[in-house]
């Protein structure tokens, strides 16, 4: 008997205002992916439902951090809903549903119930699975989300009408044979506090790195003047040197990801560079991919390595300027 696949709903997360809250995954099968629905009303008027006032992220801001931890202890996603929208993005080709209503300068309490994929195992590989979950052996294993508030979402908001759920769903099989690598994804914060034709961000050694996903920062909105050029290192070898303009274009291009949003709503509401905030911009995002012909073997193997890093060239912003630096780690079954 070959794979069977199995779809079925995990449980809920419930709210609590700035706050964390797990639920415990079922055990025993292999994850191939976890499938997120986020729904519920802030208290807002319609003269404060706009654009300047919707904050980043839309109405994922009020997840602050999503972690999958193994055993207690072992972080294997750490990232935020709205990262996990834009991972999405680039890793599937679409932007995901976005909730007309918020933002649009005309509807009072906009109800929200917006979709997300979070991957266990890794999208545009030729083999998929042999980076799935493989949760049979775990003693435990919960997803574990960070609220913010009604105030994440918009700056006029004043209470929920409803209070946000998350519904997590999944989609796993059994029957397939490992060993299974296992994919690691985590958020790097760096301020930038001056310009530098070699911003450093040093990466542990030992993984390997399939690629990154990359967002850049002005005064907490997305901006698309701080990267110049991305150049990843390990002490004399240059594994990539790339304009930043290129690596957005031309790279997007190959990925064959949209450039654009939903057209079914209002004009001027939504564009091709955000969502429903001005502080949302494709132009601060960046998603390098090492393995352009599927093979996970193309990742960079940097066990042995002394060292390993970016060196970005960034222009330093107006106002308190980040970086945001998401590795794809892939930690393979070694021989012994």
């Amino acid at each position: 008997m070959g794979q069977q696949v199995r779809r079925r709903p995990q449980g809920n997360v419930q709210f609590q205002a700035n706050s964390k809250v797990s639920i415990s995954l079922s055990r025993g099968m292999i994850y191939r992916e976890l499938y997120l629905k986020l729904r519920g009303i802030p208290t807002l008027p319609a003269v404060g439902n706009s654009q300047a006032a919707t904050l980043i992220g839309d109405e994922w801001g009020i997840v602050k951090r999503i972690d999958l931890i193994a055993n207690n202890t072992d972080v294997l996603r750490s990232l935020s809903g709205n990262q996990l929208w834009w991972l999405n993005y680039f890793m599937y080709g679409v932007p995901p549903d976005v909730t007309p209503g918020i933002g649009d300068e005309a509807t009072a309490d906009p109800p929200f119930a917006s979709h997300l994929v979070l991957p266990l195992w890794m999208p545009r590989s030729l083999r998929p699975m042999d980076t799935a979950l493989d949760a049979r052996e775990l003693s435990d294993l919960k997803l574990e989300i960070t609220w913010g508030q009604y105030t994440d979402i918009n700056a006029t908001a004043t209470a929920w009408a409803t209070d946000p759920v998350l519904e997590v769903h999944s989609l796993e099989s059994f029957g397939a044979k490992g060993p299974f690598s296992q994919w690691r994804m985590y958020a790097i914060e760096k301020t930038i506090a001056a310009t530098a034709a070699q911003f450093q961000v040093q990466l542990p050694v030992g993984p390997m790195y399939r690629g990154f996903l990359m967002n850049f920062t002005d005064a907490g909105k997305d901006a698309n003047d701080i990267l110049n050029n991305f150049k990843l290192i390990s002490g004399t070898t240059v594994f990539a040197d790339i304009p930043a303009l290129l690596l957005n274009e031309c790279d997007r291009l190959r990925l064959s990801c949209s450039r654009f949003w939903d057209d079914g709503v209002a004009a001027g509401v939504y564009d091709h560079l955000r969502r429903g905030s001005t502080y949302n911009s494709l132009e601060g995002w960046y998603f390098y991919d090492h393995v352009t012909d599927g093979y996970l073997s193309e990742s960079i193997d940097t066990l042995g390595f002394s060292e390993f890093e970016l060196e970005l060239d960034v222009t330093v912003g107006a106002g308190t300027t980040k970086a945001f630096i998401l590795p794809l780690q892939i930690v393979p079954v070694r021989g012994k």
